[in-house]
């Protein structure tokens, strides 16, 4: 169970305070990794002297306690390879590298592009693979032909929402491509089927109660599983009733673990209707 932190902000800048309280509140919760600069970090907005001082203060605030991967994605590959050199220097664990986005490319440029991407460094690289953000669907055979040609690229988000494609993708995924789930409603059916775990913003609350279902199915006990699954799915609605991660953040400010539950443009707030439900799940949890 992989956590895509997010990016908090206080007054417009980036709040490094909160984001320590953050890290240290995850780092006990028995997760796998926490990923940086994802789409739950907003990163589109957060510029490169901001996203590399977010990684600095995590991997200082972790203190080698879980492992960090950091989000590097573009529309150019020679600015993402160059983006993934930039962090070289830095003892992050791998990189989560999305799909390139709006040019559309096709599959043939898809493996191209993560064959000179993945070439920049020695470290795990996950493919994120998410189309309704990108517009572009990456196929599982160029995936299996991405994992072939750049023997670093180990594993894969898979956020496609498309059942079928998953399903297949689980079915024929070579033992060194570990799938990991990017939909957070599809967690438990995606590991009850093979998948590794999975790298999920809801997860941001009742942490421990995904590990559990991480840690049920691995241990082959369904049943666990399934009952610990059913007290969470509920809420994941909720979390993606809007804008994500606009939810996710005014229930962590609520929380006590942000000073603010602020997005940056064009990103905005929840709504007064959305906030009250968000409201009764966080006392919700707060007695649990």
């Amino acid at each position: 169970m992989y956590l895509p932190l997010v990016t908090p902000f206080y007054e417009g800048a980036v709040d490094l305070e909160s984001l320590r309280r953050l890290v240290e509140h995850y780092s006990g919760f028995g997760l796998a990794g926490l990923i940086m600069m994802g789409t739950t970090g907003e990163t589109p907005t957060v510029e490169a002297d901001e996203q590399r001082a977010v990684v600095t203060e995590t991997l200082q605030a972790v203190a080698g306690a879980l492992p960090v991967y950091v989000g590097v994605g573009g529309n150019s590959t020679r600015h993402v390879a160059a983006g993934i050199a930039s962090y070289e220097s830095l003892d992050v664990a791998g990189y989560l590298v999305v799909t390139p986005y709006y040019n559309r490319p096709p599959q043939d440029g898809l493996v191209e592009h993560y064959r000179v991407v993945a070439g920049e460094t020695d470290r795990p690289v996950i493919v994120y693979n998410v189309p309704y953000r990108t517009g572009v669907n990456l196929s599982n055979d160029a995936l299996f032909e991405i994992a072939a040609a750049a023997p670093n690229v180990r594993a894969v988000k898979d956020s496609t929402g498309n059942l079928m494609q998953s399903l297949d993708l689980l079915h024929r995924a070579p033992s060194e491509l570990s799938v990991l789930t990017g939909e957070d409603p599809m967690f438990f059916t995606s590991l009850a089927n093979g998948a590794a775990g999975g790298i999920l913003a809801s997860a941001h609350l009742a942490t421990r109660t995904f590990v559990e279902v991480a840690d049920a199915v691995a241990k082959q006990e369904l049943v666990r599983a399934r009952t610990a699954w059913r007290t969470i799915s509920p809420m994941i609605p909720s979390l993606f009733g809007e804008s994500n991660p606009m939810p996710l953040k005014y229930c962590l400010w609520r929380q006590g673990l942000l000073r603010s539950p602020e997005c940056r443009l064009p990103l905005t707030r929840v709504s007064a209707g959305l906030a009250a439900t968000l409201d009764e799940l966080t006392e919700r949890l707060a007695a649990a």
